[in-house]
């Protein structure tokens, strides 16, 4: 849809409510896990009740986190988050549903924003509840694994 048709359609049916996924953020250097046909091209997200259940997918969950933290912590929001956020200010919109975990749609501005599957700005203890920023256990993780350099990968 030309971009002309999609603005008249907006403010015809205003307020709308905004859907997005991966691709709203990969122009911010956060990759998607799909193809464009929808096929897996990376290895599946470990899904919540794997996580729980076992400690190795907790292992190659935070060992893969290790990695990839520093991506996710330095992306900014692209002009398709900035423009999502102007049609909140405008009323053009009333809410956002985001798919993605990367908070990009908040850092643009947005503050009426469901993050439908999580967020990875924080982290909660399975066991306790207890809260943390994920910028604190990536300090801890790197602290018990001064070994390690993303750059042998």
């Amino acid at each position: 849809m030309e971009a002309q048709r999609l603005a008249e359609w907006i403010a015809t049916h205003a307020p709308v409510l905004v859907l997005t996924g991966a691709g709203c953020s990969t122009a911010s250097g956060i990759p998607a896990y799909r193809s464009a046909t929808g096929e897996w091209d990376k290895p599946a997200p470990i899904q919540h009740r794997d996580f729980l259940r076992s400690e190795a997918a907790r292992r190659r969950y935070w060992g893969r986190s290790l990695v990839g933290w520093p991506r996710f912590a330095a992306a900014q929001p692209n002009a398709a988050h900035r423009a999502i956020a102007r049609l909140l200010e405008t009323g053009l919109a009333g809410a956002v549903v985001t798919q993605n975990v990367d908070r990009l749609h908040q850092k643009a501005g947005t503050t009426a924003a469901l993050d439908l599957h999580g967020r990875l700005d924080r982290v909660i203890c399975v066991a306790c509840g207890h809260r943390l920023a994920r910028s604190d256990i990536q300090a801890q993780l790197s602290a018990i694994n001064p070994d390690f350099d993303p750059a042998c990968l």
